[in-house]
């Protein structure tokens, strides 16, 4: 039995042309009909042109585009503009927030002052276990930056 697979100790005697430089040509019918198809296809779509003139006033499509994109832009400028307004308020509202929050935060510190200074043992009594404590003040805790001074 004859087998189809090359024989790996035996070299061939034809070059392999797996990359040629020459194009392969198709028949010269194939390529007039193509050309001939082309051509054709680029009468017809100059003809169709040509009759856009006479169905559309070309001068008001255009000044009808121009302001559409006129007034698009307008638009688009309107609202960056609102945009903006509605970020400044965002903001606006996100800063009162803070300071009414500073302020109960102020108010309540105050008021555990005065008590504490009222009555003396109120601050041993309201004060953290002291694992607790230590773990808030090693995340409260600013510490120095570990980089070497220069």
């Amino acid at each position: 039995m004859k087998t189809h697979l090359p024989d790996p100790g035996r070299k061939s005697q034809l070059p392999r042309k797996v990359f040629s430089r020459q194009r392969r040509s198709g028949s010269p019918w194939r390529e007039a009909v193509m050309a001939l198809l082309n051509g054709a296809a680029g009468i017809g779509v100059l003809l169709l042109l040509m009759q856009l003139p006479s169905r559309l006033d070309s001068l008001l499509v255009l000044s009808k585009v121009i302001s559409a994109l006129i007034r698009g832009l307008s638009e688009i400028g309107n609202g960056l503009i609102s945009l903006l307004v509605g970020l400044l308020q965002a903001s606006g509202l996100l800063l009162l927030l803070g300071l009414a929050i500073a302020a109960l935060l102020l108010l309540i510190n105050g008021v555990y002052r005065l008590l504490c200074l009222a009555m003396p043992g109120l601050g041993g009594v309201l004060a953290l276990p002291a694992g607790v404590a230590r773990l808030v003040w090693s995340v409260v805790r600013i510490r120095a930056p570990d980089r070497p001074e220069r």
